[in-house]
């Protein structure tokens, strides 16, 4: 057959690759605001498990009830009563004369119980299964530590397989450690999964295999009877995969992609794929309401009231949207010399090897004036053919059908890939260029020129190359219409369904426009041909998805409609965000301490062809949506954009809001501010749980006007799955919660033990601090160094500080970077925040007169009067420019050192400057520049005329520039000293000028680190210190958390300042112990909770109670709180 990229083997090292009812795992799909279960057989959203069709997640209820995918045909079958054993099926089938007298409708389906067909015999399920090596079988619950497989999902490494037996190639081993998307090897979206299964368990047809004689008094067919007599079902294997954005355009849909290969001996000519979606708009189903659209292919639900009736007692109703499927991609016919698609093209297919190459526009042109309707193919795709990629850049592989490939740019004109060319379409089979995160290197066709599979815009990964032909069935019916008695279960009836809602169907009855009560929905498409897998140069795999949507109203539900058509017409790609950072918080005494990766920064746009990161933006709330924090609006003043607790971006002149979402909403680029990668958040209360989420964004494509609407930023999403009692089950790497709290008694926390106020070597004026983020991760052992690069030729020009480099001493770089920013990322548990200076600003407390020079005392003074050691009264003013013209001064970041000699052992002269107005006379001062040891020009402004340098008089310090310019640094007054007698400087005396300089590279910090200790002495006499809060304990408490559907939710009050180690009995006014908790806090936490339950877990009375503290080696506390009703 003619393969596509991902084929599966038979069987590999002793693992069968076939469907078995061992392999069915559950999961939950939440990375938008879609959130349900679903299984890893074909079904999705299975009424009474949940979470399940339930949006908005986490505030919203349910809306589906089921939703299950079925294959359908036509096949040949034999009569029963003409079969016994497997070897007379095989010899009647054999027999070259054999004529069919029977024709079957085998459905396969494997739908929750009312379409899950068991076998009457065995028990086994007839059905869709799954196959191994798909997910991990062994895979730990991080919550309960129990077993728990779920379907492989792209947000959990956790679940996916050792490797992926789709991805063996010659040069790869399976794509281990790596997410097996459709488009390569990372996900196509913010997160979806990936699962195989096959319908070769489906034995309804079969003979003698789990009873004598035929298993169906229907007849007897079998789809791979020579090459696997064990194959039931149609000989059919299916891959699935769910997408889901988060992007606020795309966050109330979900995309879900079948691909059906047959994998049996006999060509399947007549197939019908189909999906069917059971509505349940909220817990009372007799106002539900259902309509079908056939020009959108969409189908669309909604509840008369708009209101839900809780899931469980206590709760109350809920809001409920529009909740709708719409039709998307279908099976083609490449034989049937017919344009199906109407695109100008027929019968195209996505899995053409054969090309031709075109390298002119008259080939281009004669080729597609051949083989096309132009006009149509333009009408389809809005521009000429003139306009499509494959033609502007001047080369075009004609099995790229819509002349949509790119290969890469050869910039240079050499003909080969260089480094550093774009490699546009031509990244290779694995979708990775040397751009992207986790890139392994080259792989099949990567920069070969030539369009590969499994490259954008190419064969299978191109929804347009294919002659797909459409929706050919809907039904619109009711659940109890579908499920009654064994209807979903039995072959005939279902198909006879199928048949009958089949739009070419003589008989077809349109479906009223609106169904109410328990609607029920039948998309299918068919009929269509899959050839055996076996056979050469034939159509073995084809395609069926379709979109879940939601919309808080029809208006919204059709704009999401329209989002969905694009994403798939850009073959299910949709704008990436920057890669996600991973956030860790740690909580302390009243703050919460955030600090993060800088991967984003190495974010790779495929679309752009460029790094396009703009900034970071943090985001915190109390519940788990952070919906508190979700209030920016639209123009419709639907909330939004959520509004950042801080915010960091590059400083690059991209800055402030921008219009997007089509001019109806404003997104904020930021200020220029720099990045950071910590921040403190002291605005929290001790006990209080807070959930944080931190999001990389780019920054977009402006429009270019016209019908260019430009791409609008693009941010990370964040997921925290939370269950239904409230508690959180798991977190996105971006995002975090966090309970602040104090400090055990007695803690000093981690800190450098080396002095940070200036470089340990170098010239550098600034100054750095530590901030331990992971105390954990901090290490004694190192010496650690931090130096630095900077933009200037050599040490003695004026810099600006490029990046930094983080390392031990004379060993393993630990942190690097080529962006200078005020804060490192995190290493061994710290980060490092450098205070970096302006270059050239005076510092005044270091300029003037110098006393007591080298020693830890040195002095300075712009009076000398001020010194020891001086008899001058010579007062100066030193600027940088006069009257705050800075016309004629250039700054430096340099340091100046002015000395007087004794004039009988040499003078100074300053040069002549036309025109210049300085005087010109014999001096004995020379200056010199600190930083690069040569002598400086002096000019005098002789205000007097007296020719002679006095109080009154000024000196401008000046140096040349590379072309011999003089270049004035500073000047220099000496103040009048009015009817005072000027006193000359001595030979010696010297003042010098020093200026901020920023960290460049002769600059080195050098330190060691001290890890977090208790110090039990310190602990001892802070024991007052401990307290009960709330206190009193006024019915709640506000860091209690509700449960989301069940009961009242948490009690409890917390217990601060306590020792590491402890043990606390609360007494009642009576002196009876009504509970004891012992506390072993670690480092962290020094603090215990208290749910108001006694030792026999019964809630405690309102009243008084006494606390006693007991921690060995440190003493004892008591103390009292109340509970009040």
């Amino acid at each position: 057959s003619v393969l596509a990229q991902q084929t599966i083997p038979d069987s590999l090292d002793g693992v069968v690759y076939r469907g078995e009812f061992n392999n069915i795992a559950r999961g939950v799909i939440d990375g938008n605001l879609i959130e349900t279960n679903f299984r890893n057989h074909g079904e999705l959203s299975r009424w009474n498990d949940l979470p399940w069709g339930v949006w908005p997640r986490g505030v919203g209820g349910r809306h589906i009830d089921g939703i299950g995918v079925l294959v359908s045909a036509y096949v040949d079958g034999v009569s029963p009563d003409r079969v016994e054993t497997f070897d007379d099926y095989v010899s009647i089938t054999s027999d070259p004369n054999f004529r069919p007298d029977i024709t079957l409708n085998p459905v396969i389906i494997n739908y929750r119980e009312a379409g899950a067909r068991t076998s009457p015999y065995s028990g086994n399920l007839w059905g869709w299964l799954p196959l191994p090596g798909f997910n991990n079988p062994n895979r730990i619950d991080p919550i309960t530590l129990g077993s728990a497989p779920v379907p492989a999902l792209s947000n959990d490494r956790d679940s996916w397989p050792e490797f992926w037996p789709d991805r063996i190639y010659e040069d790869d081993s399976g794509w281990p450690g790596t997410w097996n998307g459709r488009d390569g090897r990372f996900p196509s979206s913010d997160q979806e999964s990936y699962y195989v299964m096959d319908d070769f368990s489906d034995l309804e047809y079969a003979v003698g295999l789990e009873t004598e004689g035929p298993h169906s008094n229907l007849g007897v067919y079998y789809p791979s009877p020579l090459n696997d007599p064990t194959m039931g079902g149609l000989g059919l294997q299916t891959q699935i995969r769910l997408f889901q954005w988060a992007n606020v355009l795309a966050e109330d849909a979900m995309f879900i992609i079948y691909r059906i290969t047959n994998k049996s001996e006999q060509d399947q000519s007549r197939l019908f794929f189909s999906q069917i979606v059971d509505y349940g708009l909220g817990q009372d189903e007799e106002d539900d309401n259902a309509s079908y659209d056939p020009f959108l292919d969409v189908v669309y639900g909604w509840d008369s009231d708009g209101l839900g009736d809780p899931t469980n007692a206590g709760e109350s109703r809920y809001e409920l949207g529009y909740a709708g499927f719409a039709f998307l991609e279908s099976p083609a016919n490449d034989v049937n010399e017919l344009d199906d698609d109407q695109d100008g093209i027929t019968d195209e297919s996505r899995f053409l090897e054969d090309y031709q190459v075109l390298t002119s526009p008259a080939q281009i042109e004669s080729y597609v004036a051949a083989n096309y309707d132009a006009d149509q193919f333009e009408l389809f795709y809005g521009e000429s053919i003139e306009q499509r990629p494959a033609y502007k850049a001047g080369i075009w592989y004609t099995t790229d059908e819509n002349m949509d490939w790119i290969g890469f740019s050869d910039t240079n004109e050499n003909g080969i890939w260089d480094v550093g060319e774009q490699l546009n379409n031509d990244v290779g089979a694995d979708g990775l260029s040397p751009f992207d995160l986790n890139y392994p290197g080259p792989d099949t066709g990567e920069g070969d020129g030539m369009p590969t599979n499994g490259e954008p815009n190419y064969n299978e990964l191109d929804v347009d190359e294919s002659d797909q032909i459409g929706l050919t069935g809907f039904d619109l019916n009711t659940r109890p219409f579908y499920e009654s008695g064994d209807n979903l279960r039995d072959d005939n009836w279902m198909f006879e369904r199928i048949e009958a809602t089949l739009f070419s169907n003589p008989d077809y009855v349109e479906p009223p426009t609106v169904v109410a009560n328990e609607p029920f929905i039948l998309f299918t498409s068919g009929e269509v041909e899959l050839f055996s897998e076996d056979k050469v140069d034939a159509k073995s795999t084809d395609f069926f998805s379709t979109a879940w949507i939601f919309g808080d109203d029809e208006q919204d539900f059709f704009k999401n409609r329209r989002t969905v058509q694009n994403i798939y017409n850009s073959d299910y790609n949709f704008a990436q965000p920057p890669i996600m950072p991973t956030l860790t918080a740690v909580p302390g005494d009243e703050q919460v301490v955030l600090s993060w990766d800088n991967l984003s920064l190495d974010s790779f746009d495929r679309f752009l062809q460029d790094f396009d990161f703009e900034g970071y933006r943090l985001y915190k709330g109390t519940d788990n949506l952070l919906s508190d924090a979700r209030t920016i609006s639209d123009v419709n003043g639907t909330p939004t954009f959520y509004k950042p607790l801080a915010q960091w971006d590059l400083n690059n002149g991209l800055r402030g809001p921008i219009r997007v979402l089509g001019g109806e909403a404003v997104y904020n680029l930021g200020s220029d501010s720099g990045l950071e990668f910590y921040f403190v958040d002291n605005d929290v209360t001790n006990g209080k749980l807070y959930y944080y989420a931190l999001v990389a964004y780019d920054r977009g494509i402006p429009s270019s006007g016209g019908d260019d609407p430009g791409i609008d930023p693009q941010e990370n999403t964040f997921r925290i799955s939370v269950d239904g009692a409230g508690a959180v089950v798991g977190t996105s790497q971006n995002a975090a919660m966090v309970i602040p709290t104090t400090k055990p008694a007695g803690y000093i926390g981690g800190a450098s033990t080396s002095d940070l106020t200036k470089v340990t070597q170098g010239t550098g004026t600034g100054y750095a601090t530590l901030s331990i983020a992971v105390e954990d991760m901090v290490d004694e052992s190192k010496l650690y160094e931090v130096a630095f690069t900077d933009s200037a030729s050599s040490v003695g020009i004026q810099r600006e500080t490029t990046g930094y480099i983080i390392r031990e001493a004379g060993g393993e770089v630990l942190a690097e970077s080529d962006i200078f920013e005020s804060s490192s990322k995190i290493v061994d548990g710290f980060i490092v925040n450098f205070i970096n200076d302006n270059p050239g600003n005076i510092i005044f407390n270091k300029s003037g007169w110098v006393s007591n020079e080298g020693e830890e005392n040195e002095l300075f003074d712009l009076n000398p009067a001020q010194l020891d050691g001086y008899s001058t009264n010579w007062r100066l003013a030193i600027t940088p420019d006069r009257d705050g013209n800075p016309t004629n001064f250039v700054r430096t970041d340099h340091d100046y050192e002015v000395y007087f000699v004794n004039p009988s052992d040499s003078t100074y002269r300053s040069p002549r400057i036309l025109g210049s107005g300085f005087a010109r006379f014999e001096i004995p001062i020379f200056a010199r520049n600190l930083i690069t040891g040569e002598l400086a020009d002096l000019f005098i402004l002789d205000r007097d005329d007296n020719d002679e340098l006095n109080s009154g008089d000024a000196l401008f310090l000046a140096e040349r520039d590379d072309r011999n310019r003089v270049k004035y640094r500073f000047m220099i007054n000496i103040l009048d000293n009015g009817s005072t007698q000027d006193i000359d400087p001595s030979p010696g005396d010297k003042f010098r000028i020093s200026t901020t300089r920023p960290f460049g590279r002769d600059d080195i910090f050098q330190f060691t680190m001290r890890k977090q200790v208790i110090d039990n002495e310190l602990a001892s006499g802070s024991l007052e210190d401990i307290y009960v809060a709330p206190n009193p304990y006024l019915g709640a408490a506000s860091w209690e958390r509700q449960s989301g559907s069940i009961g009242r939710g948490e009690r409890r009050i917390e217990f601060f300042n306590l020792p590491q180690s402890c043990t606390i009995r609360i007494f009642n006014i009576r002196g009876e112990l009504v509970r004891t908790i012992n506390h072993e806090g670690g480092f962290e936490d020094g603090s215990a909770s208290w749910d108001l339950r006694s030792n026999d877990s019964e809630d405690v009375a309102y009243g008084i109670y006494f606390y006693h503290v007991e921690a060995p080696g440190i003493g004892e506390y008591m103390d009292k709180f109340a509970i009040i009703k």
